[in-house]
């Protein structure tokens, strides 16, 4: 079974639905997100406080499994 980056505890984004209009980039408290042109990064300073996740107007952005909000979402 391949792991993703939600399984190995790292907040991820799903490059299907982005739309890459950098909500979330501006809202990262962390600076942890960058907006490429071909996807969305973030990088280990990402705290997952799960603010890009509230702001991202299609829902591509996901807690990690086992993270306390992760049922929320």
């Amino acid at each position: 079974m391949v792991q993703t980056l939600r399984d190995v505890g790292k907040m991820t984004v799903d490059d299907m639905m982005c739309m890459h209009c950098g909500a979330c980039v501006g809202t990262c408290p962390e600076n942890a997100i960058f907006l490429n042109e071909v996807f969305i990064t973030i990088n280990e300073d990402c705290n997952q406080c799960g603010l890009c996740m509230r702001v991202c107007p299609v829902g591509a952005m996901d807690y990690p499994a086992g993270h306390k909000l992760s049922q929320l979402g």
